[in-house]
Order: structure tokens, then sequence, then C-alpha cells
């Protein structure tokens, strides 16, 4: 017995001293990434929710499958994965087994965070994963936005180095607390965050769609949809800071594409704004609905065109 607790002590020393271990989140700058598309038209394939669990077993096993079959069904611009990378006490280390497994489809990438990653780590605990010396991972910090998180950044995508789209990536977060009934009990997008869109959106000379994991609050004004509306309800941000107010103002973002309910897909438009959810893709995720992605391709005219797809279906 006193050796079986020695052993379990060992075991966990590693994992403990990494929690103790503090690291200082350093902000970056706040420059677009430029990516020069492929072909004529812009396509990326949206990913969510992958609660990658423990990383080796037979259902995270199908969750990289089914990413490496998506991923084939086109020749993708980018990927973005919508948040929950993991859901794990060994989040961290999974994080980098899927950072290694992204770098190997060789197709350029990039995430926002969930609201799952800090279950049992900090932002700074899956920040120290990335190597420096990846090839595809597309990821800032991003500049430091009072109460905004980690990871707000944005994308000038090129054709022959001309800007032809936008894309904005932002941290919706992971504290829980109580609101009202009529609000919510998940985090949700800062005044600041709101402010730091606006600067950016109001001197863009392209279209652009934003990108995040808790949906807006507007989602839960859904009534005519094309895809499933399963859960219960829309588990929404918990306050409304006027985001969705500010892409309509603009008039420059036509759509933002969120994750985190694992049982809706649907989308619809709401005052010019298309309000999409991906399908969830880890199948160590809860749910019956088949698991998938998203196929978003913006036409040289500047049409958007979606779709859900499955481990068969075509885009």
């Amino acid at each position: 017995m006193r050796k079986t607790a020695v052993f379990l002590i060992l075991l966990g020393l590693p994992f403990l001293l990494s929690a103790c271990q503090s690291y200082e989140i350093v902000y970056t700058d706040d420059d677009p990434f430029i990516l020069e598309m492929k072909g004529d038209d812009l396509n990326i394939l949206q990913i969510t929710d992958l609660h990658l669990t423990y990383g080796y077993d037979y259902r995270d096993r199908q969750t990289f499958q089914l990413i490496e079959t998506l991923n084939q069904k086109d020749d993708y611009d980018l990927i973005v994965i919508t948040g929950d990378l993991t859901m794990s006490p060994s989040g961290p280390a999974i994080f980098a087994k899927l950072i290694d497994f992204m770098e190997s489809l060789r197709t350029p990438w990039t995430f926002v965070f969930g609201n799952h990653e800090t279950d049992f780590h900090t932002y700074g605990d899956f920040l120290r994963r990335i190597p420096k010396d990846t090839t595809y991972l597309y990821f800032k910090v991003g500049p430091e936005i009072e109460n905004g998180g980690v990871g707000n950044f944005h994308f000038t995508i090129t054709k022959e180095g001309i800007p032809f789209y936008r894309l904005y990536m932002l941290d919706s977060k992971a504290e829980r607390k109580v609101y009202t009934e009529e609000e919510g009990v998940y985090d949700y997008l800062s005044t600041s965050q709101v402010d730091w869109y606006k600067h950016h959106v109001t001197t863009d000379t392209t279209k652009s769609i934003v990108f995040m994991h808790i949906p807006l609050r507007q989602f839960i004004d859904v009534e005519t949809y094309d895809g499933n509306f399963l859960e219960d309800k829309v588990y929404a941000q918990g306050v409304d800071t006027g985001f969705f107010d500010a892409m309509v103002f603009h008039g420059k973002s036509v759509a933002v594409f969120v994750g985190h309910d694992h049982l809706n897909d649907f989308s619809f438009m709401k005052d010019g704004v298309l309000l999409a959810y991906g399908r969830a893709t880890g199948l160590n995720g809860y749910g019956n609905l088949e698991k998938g992605g998203r196929h978003i391709e913006v036409k040289q005219d500047g049409t958007l065109y979606t779709i859900i797809m499955t481990g068969v279906s075509q885009p």
C-alpha cells in the first residue's frame, strides 16, 4: 500500500510542479496576420468543441481522424478551431499533441479559447506549450485589453497581394457568474473588446467575418433557421455589451461563427448578419448529433456560402 501511494505521488508530481510554476502572459502587437489565398475563392474549415480528454483514447483518436477527413474535402486556406480544444486535467499536454497533429496537416490553422480550457489550468499553461517554430499555426496573444482574455487578433486575407477579406478572432472567455434569469451564467465580450473591434473595422476596406466560442445574445432571437436546434435553449454570453450592434452599424462584418452548444448547428440572418454555429467536432463531447465541421466559402464576387459537413458529406 505504501509503495502504491508513493508511486501515485510521483506520478502526479510533474502535474503539481507545472501547476505551481507561473507563466507570464506576454501581450503582443496588434498587427494583422497576412494570409495569401490559394485560389480564387476563400475556403475556411471551422471545427469546434474538440473536447480532447485523454489524447490517446479511441474517441480522441476518432476526433483526430475526423479533422483529417474534413480537411481533405477541400484545399483549405485556413482551419479555425472555435474553442474548447480540451477538457481535461491533462489539457496542456493534450494541446501540445493537438499542435503536432494540426501541423502535420500542412494547412494554415488558428484557434480561439473556449470556456473549458481553464477548467483545470490557466491560459499560461496552454501558451507555454506553443513552440516557437510552428509553420502553419497563426495565433498571437494580441494586445492587452481590459477584461479581454487572451487571443484577440485579426487577419487580412489577400488575393495576389491585394486585401480580399478580413477575419476577427475574439476570446469570449470562461468565467461563470450568476446573472439575472434574463441574462445567463456564461462570460461575455467586454466593452473594451467591442472597442477594439470598432477601432479596426472602421478602417476596413473589405468585408469580414468573426469567430468566437460562446454565442452572442442575438442567437437567442432565432425564429426561422437552417440546420439543427436541439439544445433546450441557446446558452449565450451572459451580457450583451454591444458587439452585434457594432457589426450592424459599421456594416463590414457579414457573419459570426461560434461553437459551445454541441446540439446546435443552425444559422439564420438577423439585421443583415449571418449568425451561425459550427458543428461540434469532438467525439468525447456530449450529444449524439453526428460530429463534423462547417465549410465556409467566400466566392470571388464576395458571396458567402456555408454548409455543415460530417465525415461523409461533401460541401
